[in-house]
């Protein structure tokens, strides 16, 4: 019955943060969608995807990584142990410690951009260099305003209050799309349009949730020290894993770097590849791994080892039914759906296919990425940040070997299969590792489950792929394009929960008994 609970609890805080992560993943595609109408994957493209990677890549290690991570698990303590004016001095300490590290950040950043943009575009030639360096400028407060907002984000997710932190991405993707619509048709460079409208959209993530936070207690009250000993707790756990949680992140700035070498659009597409694979993997995969690490903090402060091994296996089953025909997906629709998501006005034929190329390479990754996000919230409830950070290390290396490789033969597209190559070696490794820490995880319900989802998302693909080779695609009109894709994902998702629903039923009733909180049949299984 604990274990129903627990799931329950699990699952529904995934729901609040897979909610209004699919409202902004959808607003998130309209700011994607103008930045192909506008800018393509030419010049203006290619600089602000490597002007806007610093900033964009601590949002990522801050938001979905190390310092969540670090920061959820002592605060989690703290609320358990000490009373309420310790854990809000705590709060407090921290907010303002980080404000004036930010802050140094931040200028030295806006000092130094010739510098950074020469390491980060090393392929960049003197024109669309000094482009990223204006752009790299105007972004870089970014890092300050998004930074903050992450551990106010950390903040309300402790009191396992999700569904605001999860919402503000939302008002960032409106702040650039309402400037886009005003004003990129009519600026000669729509790069600064877009760099602007990061800024604006920062500013709100971090100011939205202010009132949410201050009713929990939250005061703002300027302490500094960093001799507070929680606060030395946190920045321990933090330093090693910015590289351990966000070994995926800081890979694919690395293909970022490695592709600013090759011909023109290699940046640009392998951004827009990566935010269609980030589309599933936002909507419940990285919602999953917010929701999991206050759980498992939870757990570990109890001691309760196998509370957390049966929620593992519980969180494993549901990413398995939720990225293998996901990925399956993506590999055979891989070019229709770049088409019908980008295609006009500067981006044309030649963009689809580089961006095509990155997806289908992509989505070999997804299901192991997305168990990686999983895994490492095990690592860091558990206060261990050494053995994340070590994996990490020789994964990054595996990953640039690779990269160098498979480029010369398949461009940019082998830069995307390096990154799913690493991600199969990091997931492999990640789990041997925590079974040594914590014992065995595996269950053969859990691994009979997880071949059923693939096994079935194999058969949906060789479904779809016959559905829509039986149909025109390519020089039929946009109208004409849509009806057909969304015809195909919805056939296939109509079968592969038809196939679950015939060889799987005990499964997905137990899916649902979380969902709707029923009580399972008698003799069958809980999730």
């Amino acid at each position: 019955m604990a274990k129903k609970t627990q799931n329950e609890r699990l699952l529904r805080a995934t729901l609040a943060v897979s909610v209004p992560t699919v409202i902004s993943r959808i607003f998130g595609y309209i700011r994607d969608m103008l930045q192909a109408k506008f800018m393509g994957t030419g010049m203006g493209m290619d600089a602000f995807t490597i002007a806007f990677l610093i900033p964009n890549l601590l949002r990522r290690l801050t938001g979905e990584g190390a310092m969540t991570a670090a920061f959820v698990p002592v605060f989690i303590q703290l609320k358990k142990e000490e009373n309420k004016e310790k854990l809000w001095k705590f709060a407090n300490t921290f907010f303002f410690d980080l404000t004036l590290i930010l802050a140094l950040v931040t200028v030295l950043g806006v000092v130094f951009s010739p510098l950074l943009v020469r390491v980060i575009g090393w392929g960049f030639g003197a024109e669309i260099g000094d482009l990223t360096v204006w752009l790299t400028r105007l972004m870089f407060p970014y890092i300050f305003l998004v930074s903050l907002a992450a551990l106010i984000m950390a903040i309300l997710n402790s009191f396992h209050k999700f569904f605001v932190p999860a919402l503000t991405p939302v008002l960032f993707n409106l702040a650039v799309i309402l400037l886009a619509l005003f004003f990129a048709g009519k600026a000669q460079e729509p790069a600064y349009v877009f760099a602007a409208g990061v800024l604006i959209g920062g500013t709100l993530q971090l100011v939205f949730q202010i009132p949410f936070v201050w009713r929990k207690g939250m005061r703002f009250q300027p302490l500094v020290s960093f001799r507070h000993p929680a606060v030395r707790k946190v920045g321990r756990l933090v330093v090693p894993g910015i590289f351990g949680a966000g070994i995926y992140q800081i890979n694919m700035a690395i293909s970022r770097m490695i592709a600013s070498s090759l011909e023109e659009g290699s940046v640009s597409s392998l951004y827009y590849a990566s935010r269609v694979e980030e589309l599933t993997l936002g909507i419940f995969a990285i919602a999953l791994s917010v929701a999991l690490l206050p759980t498992l903090s939870d757990l570990a402060a109890q001691q309760d080892m196998p509370g957390m091994k049966k929620t593992l296996n519980f969180a494993m089953k549901t990413i398995a039914f939720i990225t293998f025909p996901a990925a399956v997906g993506l590999m055979i629709l891989n070019r229709p759906i770049i088409q019908v998501l980008f295609e006009r006005g500067a981006f044309d034929a030649r963009s689809t296919d580089m961006t095509a190329s990155c997806l289908l390479y992509f989505a070999l990754g997804i299901p192991f990425i997305s168990g990686v996000k999983i895994l490492a919230p095990a690592f860091y409830s558990l206060k261990d940040t050494r053995t994340p950070v070590i994996v990490a290390f020789f994964i990054t290396f595996i990953y640039i070997g690779c990269s160098v490789v498979l480029m010369q033969s398949l461009r940019v597209a082998g830069i995307a299969l390096s990154l799913s190559i690493s991600s199969v070696i990091n997931y492999v490794s990640l789990f041997i590792l925590l079974e040594r820490k914590i014992g065995r995880i595996r269950e053969k319900e859990t691994l009979v489950s997880c071949l059923k989802s693939f096994l079935f998302a194999v058969i949906m693909g060789v479904g779809i792929w016959f559905i829509f080779t039986r149909f025109a695609f390519t020089a039929q009109p946009f109208s004409h394009q849509l009806s057909v894709l969304a015809v195909t994902i919805f056939l296939g998702m109509g079968s592969y929960l038809g196939l679950n629903l015939l060889f799987s039923r005990d499964d997905l009733r137990s899916l649902k008994s979380v969902f709707l909180r029923q009580t399972p049949d008698k003799g069958q299984d809980q999730p």
